[in-house]
């Protein structure tokens, strides 16, 4: 589920952190960052749950509606296809989500009102009206309104961001890439699957992974001084107190790994870190690092200090 950038971004507030409290003990801050990587599964959790809970809402909402003192024709006999909805029914049925739902606390008894909101937007869609009016679908159909819903009422939806946010202030930097391991997770799914059909993993190889945050983190703290001397040596034209902190983060990162991690590509690790800059530092960032790397790279081959491994690797 975890791609290398997301990991990065995760090495890169733990650094960050770090470099905000005069502590010299790495420990403590590792663990914090180990434990923000374990998280990332919680809020895959979160997320899914919440097309449970719509679900549940529209439900309860057809039940109070036969209850009425004078129910209408519609309210005795209405459409259930939303409810009946086959990819949602799986969704409510599989273990391993049960499972998830039960071992991290979901809740939502608290967010009536916020599950009412997004229902009652989504009734009003052509996408909802269209689907309900159709005749019975087929688990393809069913599929597709569901990404539609989760697209334009869950996504994006600031209520719910604020609400994850409020559990886990890591959580905001996790959003894109949750949604799209959420949206991967629905369209893979198949009628044939078994109601026992694991979650995705979190990692693709977990030992390799976590070797790669852990070293990424160490090293980039240990020889954070070497790396900033590298890098003001190649900003002649600029004052070391001008540089921003979150440029000097990825710099130093970037060298750690184009130095420390021979199985990864330069041209990868750059193409990474310029990436980053454009999101998580200002706006000449990108330009900036990437004429500081550009310049480093030949220099750290002269020196033997960059050594690829592998097959293309070697050069």
């Amino acid at each position: 589920m975890l791609s290398r950038r997301h990991l990065r971004i995760k090495v890169m507030q733990a650094i960050y952190a770090f470099s905000q409290l005069d502590n010299e003990s790495i420990t403590a801050y590792e663990k914090e960052l180990l434990k923000s990587v374990y998280k990332t599964e919680e809020l895959f959790v979160y997320f899914l749950s919440t097309l449970l809970e719509i679900r549940h809402f529209a439900e309860k909402t057809l039940e109070e509606a036969k209850s009425k003192r004078l129910p209408t024709k519609e309210d005795l006999a209405p459409n259930l296809k939303f409810i009946q909805n086959k990819l949602l029914v799986y969704i409510e049925k599989n273990e391993s989500i049960k499972k998830a739902l039960a071992t991290h606390g979901v809740e939502w008894s608290e967010y009536a009102d916020l599950m009412k909101k997004i229902y009652t937007n989504f009734k009003a869609s052509e996408a909802y009206t269209e689907y309900m009016n159709t005749a019975e679908s087929t688990f393809e159909e069913d599929r597709e309104i569901v990404i539609k819903f989760y697209k334009s009422y869950i996504a994006d939806e600031d209520l719910i961001l604020h609400r994850f946010e409020e559990l886990n202030i890591h959580w905001s930097d996790d959003w894109y890439f949750i949604n799209g391991y959420v949206l991967k997770y629905i369209k893979e799914i198949m009628p044939t699957d078994s109601p026992n059909r694991a979650l995705p993993g979190l990692f693709k190889d977990e030992e390799d992974d976590l070797d790669f945050v852990k070293n990424l983190f160490r090293k980039s703290i240990a020889n954070s001084k070497e790396y900033q001397d590298l890098i003001v040596n190649q900003a002649k034209n600029w004052e070391e107190d001008r540089i921003a902190i979150m440029d000097f983060i990825l710099m130093k990162m970037a060298i750690c790994e184009l130095t420390e991690f021979p199985s990864i590509p330069v041209k990868v690790t750059l193409n990474e870190y310029i990436e980053l800059s454009k999101n998580y530092s200002t706006p000449k960032s990108k330009v900036f690092i990437n004429g500081i790397l550009d310049k480093l790279v030949p220099a750290l081959k002269r020196e033997g200090k960059i050594k690829k491994e592998g097959r293309g690797l070697v050069e």
